[in-house]
C-alpha cells in the first residue's frame, strides 16, 4: 500500500475544518479543543482559554467542569457557567475532604476515629458524585 501524504493532510483538513463546526471536543496537541476554546491541563487543574482573543477563561479543578464550561461558553450560555463554576468548588471541596478521611482512615489506630472517617469519606464521595453528575447535564443533550 502506497502512502500518499498529501492525501492524508487533506483529509486531516477537511476533518478539522468539520470538527470546528460542531461542538464536538477533538485534541489537538496538549490539548482539548471544542471550537474556539482549548483546555490545557495545569498544575493547579485545567485553564480554558478562548483562541479567538487569546485570552484566559477560567481555571478549573477537574475536566468534566472544564468541558461543561467551554460547550456553555460556545453556546453563550452565561448565566449558567457560574453554576458550572460553583459544582466545580464542590467537587473540588468534596474530594478534598476525601482524600483526608481516607488518608486518617489508613493513619489512626483509634476504632472509633476510623469508623467516623469511614462515614465522612462515603458523605463525602457521594457529594461529589452527584456534583459530576450535575455537572455532566451541561455537557450532554437532555
Amino acid at each position: 500500500m502506497i502512502y500518499d501524504e498529501t492525501l492524508a493532510k487533506e483529509l486531516e483538513s477537511i476533518v478539522t475544518a468539520g470538527l470546528k463546526q460542531l461542538p464536538i471536543p477533538y485534541e489537538k496537541g496538549n490539548s482539548i479543543r471544542l471550537k474556539y476554546v482549548a483546555i490545557r491541563k495545569h498544575k493547579n487543574g485545567y485553564k480554558l482559554f478562548n483562541t479567538k482573543t487569546n485570552m484566559h477563561i477560567v481555571t478549573v479543578f477537574c475536566k468534566t467542569a472544564a468541558l461543561a464550561i467551554a460547550k456553555l461558553t460556545i453556546e453563550c450560555r452565561f448565566s449558567d457557567i457560574d453554576r458550572a463554576i460553583k459544582l466545580d468548588n464542590t467537587v473540588n471541596k468534596y474530594y478534598m475532604d476525601a482524600l483526608f478521611a481516607k488518608r486518617t482512615i489508613e493513619m489512626s489506630k483509634d476504632p472509633v476515629r476510623r469508623e467516623s472517617s469511614e462515614i465522612k469519606f462515603d458523605i463525602a464521595m457521594d457529594a461529589a458524585w452527584d456534583s459530576l453528575a450535575q455537572l455532566e447535564t451541561f455537557i450532554f443533550d437532555k
